[in-house]
């Protein structure tokens, strides 16, 4: 039963790991198009641009033909040899000469941006066929992130059904919580409190799943503690610091999946857990208010949501005290 319960443990790692990298994968890609979309949209600028400059360009030779339509017959031979002196036959020379390279540059010009033309509109066919590659790709990776989510959510619901098994995981985190609170002692500084009020952890969502201290677990029936409260928050939201200080821990943590411990001086620390993604790494100094992670479901965890802990000497207790006048 002991090799089974470290089985199933082994199975959450892992499932948050491979979720961890899909999600990754995932970033990646919508990075990709997001930068592919810019180039389409400076490609377009560019098109459009040499489109107006061929319409300049066309209306400039018409121009010119028209005058020369205008004048007749008369050529360019006849305009030099009517010429009255030689200085004036000279003027009408250079004059003849500037007009047809006017002309021949004119002409240059019309296919240079017609060539243009046409190469922005191959180069925007292109980025168009990526994008939809892209499109393709994404779709894909969210597709790979759902599987691994349905999958761990299977996992966890057979963990219900199983409630002996859901009991041992349970006490794992609760032995988990113990041996949190002797590496807070052994790393928390010997400073004073940093001071202030506790800023509310998940801004923009206030609704609690779970309380702390003693209680009646829903499904196994059994007197559990719990060592903070859980806000309802949805997958991928900020999770905040609570107050400045220096973060000792930031790092995947048995039950408590993807972890981070922040030291606020006077042997106040406060932790957060089951987050999706960590934005600070340990030793990292945050102020108040500050990003720390992406919100999830890391962990012992039966669905997305941040769980808050207050630790006085590495010891768990009440956080709503230090947090509800932040609550907002």
């Amino acid at each position: 039963k002991q090799k089974e319960s470290k089985n199933i443990s082994n199975q959450i790692v892992e499932l948050d790991r491979k979720l961890e990298e899909a999600e990754k994968n995932l970033e990646i890609v919508e990075g990709q198009l997001s930068d592919l979309e810019g180039k389409i949209a400076i490609t377009q600028r560019e098109l459009d641009r040499a489109t107006e400059e061929a319409q300049a360009q066309k209306e400039l030779l018409n121009k010119r033909v028209r005058i020369m339509h205008q004048n007749g017959s008369t050529s360019y031979l006849a305009v030099i040899l009517n010429a009255t002196s030689f200085s004036d036959f000279i003027s009408r020379l250079d004059l003849m000469r500037k007009i047809i390279n006017y002309d021949v540059n004119l002409l240059k010009e019309r296919k240079t941006i017609r060539d243009n033309i046409d190469e922005k509109k191959q180069q925007l066919e292109y980025e168009q066929q990526q994008k939809e590659a892209l499109k393709s790709n994404l779709s894909k990776k969210k597709n790979e992130v759902e599987v691994i989510k349905k999958e761990k959510e299977k996992l966890l619901d057979e963990l219900k059904i199983d409630i002996k098994e859901l009991d041992k995981q349970l006490d794992k985190l609760e032995e988990d919580s113990q041996k949190i609170q002797k590496l807070i002692i052994q790393s928390q500084s010997l400073g004073d409190y940093i001071g202030g009020e506790m800023a509310w952890p998940a801004p923009g969502y206030t609704e609690f799943s779970d309380y702390y201290g003693y209680r009646i677990h829903p499904i196994t029936k059994t007197k559990k503690f719990h060592s903070g409260v859980d806000l309802k928050v949805p997958s991928g939201s900020s999770v905040v610091a609570a107050n400045a200080g220096k973060v000792i821990l930031a790092k995947y943590y048995g039950g408590y999946g993807n972890t981070v411990i922040i030291d606020h001086g006077g042997k106040i620390s406060t932790l957060y857990a089951h987050n999706s993604k960590l934005l600070v790494k340990e030793g990292d100094t945050v102020t108040r208010g500050q990003v720390i992670a992406k919100s999830g479901s890391t962990g012992v965890s039966t669905g997305p949501h941040l769980h808050f802990e207050v630790r006085i000497n590495g010891e768990p207790k009440d956080p709503l005290p230090y947090i509800t006048k932040s609550k907002k």
